[in-house]
């Protein structure tokens, strides 16, 4: 039985791709958030970890109280992370890198595939790079790409 061949990914052009960026950028600045929230609670459960297992005092039932109140608080902060990232995948864009907030949109130059990059804080899609070069080979657009 044959395999389906994978669906081509969908390819916009400069100003489809700018239309989604008041979508993107919330998600973005919102998964920044979540990153740093959930790092934050992995810090925190990594120090009542070792108060729990070093003994030394510590109010044992409580440190189990906030440890268990944390992973709590931690499963949420990973579900608002995936149901985040789920809706910038439904938006078909590629997310490269989320500490500087990098975003690829699949694009065709000259009939060739080519990523549109917008990075969190330009206001709009400026460059353009080929799908090996990645963010060191971007490339301004042209007046006419617009």
């Amino acid at each position: 039985m044959d395999e389906p061949s994978p669906t081509p990914p969908k390819t916009f052009t400069v100003a489809e791709a700018n239309a989604l960026l008041p979508k993107v950028k919330p998600l973005i600045e919102q998964l920044q958030g979540l990153q740093r929230s959930i790092l934050q609670t992995n810090h925190r459960l990594d120090e009542l970890m070792r108060k729990l297992s070093g003994g030394n005092g510590y109010p044992i039932q409580s440190l189990k109280q906030e440890i268990e109140t944390l992973t709590t608080h931690q499963l949420q902060l990973v579900e608002g992370f995936q149901s985040a990232l789920s809706q910038l995948e439904e938006l078909e864009c590629i997310l490269k890198d989320l500490n500087t907030g990098l975003i690829d949109f699949y694009g065709l130059r000259g009939g060739e595939p080519v990523f549109l990059c917008w990075k969190l804080g330009e206001e709009r899609i400026r460059f353009w790079h080929t799908l090996e070069e990645g963010y060191a080979g971007r490339q301004p657009l042209e007046a006419n790409d617009a």
